[in-house]
């Protein structure tokens, strides 16, 4: 039994070491520049950090600074996202989490179906008799 006792010790910390890991993931920040370096920005994978501008990004035309202000934004989300990505993959591959949740399904019954209708009382005949005023009592 204390074997038992120190595997589900070792799964729940492993599987809290995992969780503590993917929130690290979440809310890590990843940075990416445009290719001629006048925007970077930081983005995390809930949202955008930072932006930053060099005084270059300020003498392009305000439509190619916009599309290119999306798209360093957009590449900083997207390897936010993919680290998440990756860091759930690794969780959900982990034996140990595949074999704690199995357990923990086997462990949880489907509660017993609940009554569509109440199932008749024994003593309605006699109640119904008492207060109905026709009755041959």
């Amino acid at each position: 039994m204390v074997k038992n006792g120190r595997y589900a010790g070792r799964v729940s910390d492993a599987i809290h070491s995992s969780l503590a890991d993917i929130q690290a993931s979440i809310t890590s920040s990843h940075r990416a520049e445009s290719a001629d370096g006048t925007v970077r920005a930081e983005a995390s994978a809930k949202r955008q950090i930072a932006l930053e501008l060099s005084p270059a990004a300020m003498r392009l035309r305000p439509d190619d600074l916009a599309a290119l202000i999306l798209s360093t934004q957009q590449e900083a989300q997207r390897q936010a996202e993919a680290a998440v990505a990756e860091t759930l993959d690794t969780f959900r591959a982990d034996p140990r989490v595949t074999d704690a949740l199995e357990r923990l399904r086997d462990t949880q019954a489907a509660p017993p179906p609940r009554p569509t209708t109440d199932a008749p009382d024994a003593d309605d005949d006699v109640i119904t008799d008492v207060y109905d005023k026709n009755s041959s009592w």
